[in-house]
């Protein structure tokens, strides 16, 4: 049993909850942890006399006068743009195949990372060959096509993979493993078209919005973790800040 200032979650709440939380690491824990958060935003909806305390609106309503964010100003923007002129890129792309190695909770990622090690290097001695072991060990839908991934562009893959895919010259096999968050992936590049460079002109209210969104989502962090610190919490181990980030 789960107690936000006397206000009791039950184990039947967090199972329901838990169905909207498979993807995560541990779906229970997820789901008890937006439960206490959810709650503790109701209470203090109520506290500040928003009406409807238990509505979604009151939630966001809690979440807009008690979180501010700055805008992102012109220096902010340049600076974010001239430090990251590969994202801003027009027509760049790259054909790309992999074998992907998935990370799951039931694999140990030591061993799946020596596993995946080792059929790279039995590639690049010429021992293997790429596409017939994309058909055989990736857990990629593309591995029924030797791996292709067909023609990327900016923006079509995750970010940590993007990064590194591009970074790879055009007709190579990468020399080394490529981690994301889905797992390990022996890569190959094909054509590579370098693109344009955008004018920031073109894309500085784009990266007003990430700036503002981004720091938006610190300072409700922050915000969430002053509630949990204020809240008498049992049941369940929450991080908590002894004073808010009010921006």
């Amino acid at each position: 049993m789960i107690s936000i200032n006397g206000v009791s979650i039950s184990e039947d709440e967090v199972a329901a909850e838990a169905s909207r939380h498979r993807g995560a690491d541990d779906p229970v824990a997820s789901a008890a942890h937006e439960l206490v958060l959810r709650e503790l935003l109701r209470q203090r909806a109520a506290e500040l006399g928003i009406p409807e305390p238990r509505s979604e609106a009151a939630i966001q309503a809690v979440l807009t006068s008690e979180v501010s964010t700055p805008r992102a100003d012109e220096d902010t923007c340049r600076r974010y743009f001239e430090q990251h002129l590969t994202r801003f890129m027009q027509g760049e792309s790259i054909e790309v195949s992999h074998i992907l190695f998935q990370l799951t909770p039931r694999i140990e990622a030591q061993r799946l990372r020596a596993h995946a090690t080792a059929i790279l290097n039995a590639i690049l001695a010429g021992q293997e060959d790429f596409a017939d072991c994309a058909r055989r060990y990736s857990n990629c839908p593309s591995g029924a096509h030797g791996g292709s991934l067909g023609e990327l562009r900016r923006g079509d893959a995750a970010e940590e993979f993007e990064r590194a895919v591009f970074a790879l010259p055009a007709h190579t096999l990468a020399p080394r493993l490529i981690d994301t968050r889905y797992g390990f992936h022996i890569v190959r590049t094909g054509v590579k078209q370098p693109g344009q460079q955008s004018e920031y002109e073109s894309v500085r209210p784009m990266i007003a919005n990430w700036l503002e969104a981004a720091s938006r989502r610190r300072a409700e962090s922050q915000y969430l973790r002053w509630l949990v610190g204020q809240a008498r919490i049992q049941g369940i181990a929450m991080e908590g800040a002894d004073s808010p980030l009010m921006q």
